[in-house]
């Protein structure tokens, strides 16, 4: 029985009102490129844990001359049926399962879970940190609710104290945003040095399977783990923050380094090497998260099989389809036996944008 049984978007992105309805567990979503079949994948996601793969900013979410949008699924997580709701006006969110209005996030974000992989993801491995730290905190956040919490308290008191660092003047109130700061970067650093030994040792299972090799994160932070010593560092770097107007240390500039057989891949991976490695990462992302998981998952594919050959295709097909789920986007549907029993829905832009 299909996890996701309908989709319904309206205002999402380039959506003014769609519905979909799923009666299988393998979905291909065809259609010409900017026709907006990504946009699909990342209003399941959101569903999933209320944050974009694509942006953290939730005004980018929003269909051009509107003032919100509002997602909704009917689902059968738990082998009966509810409908999730999302309703986005402004910075004011509403969350609904069923006829039930949902205050806590974290009590919304239970219901099912979701695994992306996307062509951006080689800049995982190849890319700037904030990438890392990206793949590390949705891969967090989706196991993980106290750390989604968290981060969520954390990036908040972040914003505020640096926009009281930039007004003069405002020290004592970028002083008042420090506990929350100290108390949320200690279980950041914790649970961020944690898994990235789970993925270590994860990806180092795959490429067994692939001829060997030895893969290494080296996770770093910059702050002192315990509450009330970072609080202090704080206190004390507060006049050369001011100066600078931002928080100079933190979780929002811890760095993963990834190596492979003892060499920084960013910087002596080859391309292919990047792109491999990019794609076990996901693929150790979706291990931990099948195993972990009590919710069923769903794995959105987008496009992202072009550059392998059939060999690595096809392997990466059958290490996903253990999913409840599974939503794929191809400009023209596959020629693999894989997707003989696929539903294919094709997407245009006429189509996605009325509904």
């Amino acid at each position: 029985m299909a996890l996701f049984e309908q989709l319904n978007l309206a205002d999402f992105r380039n959506c003014e009102r769609g519905e979909f309805c799923f009666s299988g567990d393998k979905i291909v979503f065809t259609g010409p490129n900017g026709s907006g079949k990504t946009n699909l994948l990342e209003s399941i996601c959101f569903l999933s844990i209320l944050r974009s793969f694509r942006t953290a900013s939730g005004r980018e979410l929003v269909r051009i001359g509107s003032r919100g949008f509002e997602l909704s699924a009917k689902i059968r997580s738990r082998g009966y049926p509810e409908t999730l709701r999302v309703v986005q006006q402004g910075n004011r969110r509403e969350t609904w399962i069923d006829s039930s209005r949902i205050r806590r996030s974290s009590e919304f974000i239970r219901e099912f879970r979701a695994v992306v992989f996307v062509p951006e993801d080689r800049n995982i491995v190849g890319g700037s940190s904030s990438f890392r730290r990206r793949f590390f905190d949705m891969l967090i956040s989706t196991l993980d609710g106290a750390y989604l919490s968290a981060l969520a308290r954390y990036n908040r008191a972040l914003a505020q104290r640096n926009r009281a660092l930039k007004s003069p003047g405002k020290g004592a109130i970028a002083a008042a945003f420090e506990p929350e700061l100290a108390e949320n970067a200690p279980l950041i650093a914790q649970r961020r040095r944690e898994y990235a030994g789970l993925v270590e040792e994860e990806l180092n299972r795959l490429l067994i399977q692939r001829g060997g090799g030895e893969f290494r994160i080296s996770y770093r932070c910059d702050y002192p783990e315990e509450p009330e010593e970072y609080r202090i560092a704080l206190e004390k770097s507060r006049g050369k923050e001011i100066i600078r107007g931002c928080t100079g240390s933190g979780p929002q500039l811890d760095e993963f380094e990834f190596l492979l057989n003892g060499k920084l891949l960013r910087h002596y991976g080859s391309t292919g090497q990047i792109r491999l490695m990019s794609l076990l990462l996901k693929l150790a992302e979706f291990n931990l998260v099948r195993r972990s998981a009590q919710e069923k998952v769903a794995v959105l594919v987008d496009d992202v099989t072009g550059e392998l050959d059939e060999e690595n295709k096809i392997r990466f097909f059958e290490t996903i389809s253990d999913a409840d789920q599974q939503f794929y986007t191809f400009t023209e549907f596959p020629d693999l036996a894989f997707f003989r029993d696929a539903e294919e829905i094709a997407i245009n832009r006429s189509i996605l944008c009325r509904g």
